[in-house]
């Protein structure tokens, strides 16, 4: 697999993951102030905030980048196929009746499109650099 798409498949595995994280926890208790003076500079629940904060931004941003993918079907693969895994590589070959060849290539396809609306351009533009051989 190239490393590009490899990337780009490990920031949705992780925002599948986070996603499901946050769904089993609350995060957030109503928040308490102790009468008694701590040694730190921040208690417990503003630490729980800020991390909550932290990973509903991450998120917002892998929502919006999907949101902003402009071909149906690929933003049908990025969610059904690679996010929540709710089909096999042969059921969505059946779905669109294609080949797995023009399957994998529309999926790497929908990967880039998500990958630049996501800001990933640099490795994008990385992976199109010539291989030098020394």
């Amino acid at each position: 697999m190239r490393k590009d798409i490899k990337e780009i498949r490990q920031v949705l595995k992780d925002y599948s993951r986070i996603k499901h994280d946050l769904k089993q926890v609350s995060f957030l208790p109503s928040p308490r102030f102790d009468a008694v003076n701590s040694h730190s500079n921040s208690n417990h629940t503003e630490s729980k905030f800020i991390y909550h904060a932290d990973l509903s931004w991450q998120l917002h941003r892998v929502e919006d980048a999907i949101d902003n993918i402009k071909d149906s079907k690929y933003r049908f693969i990025i969610n059904k196929y690679i996010i929540n895994k709710k089909y096999t590589r042969s059921q969505m070959c059946q779905r669109y009746d294609i080949s797995l060849r023009s399957f994998n290539s529309m999926k790497n396809r929908a990967l880039v499109e998500f990958a630049k609306n996501y800001g990933m351009d640099s490795l994008l533009n990385e992976m199109k650099k010539p291989q030098v051989y020394d």
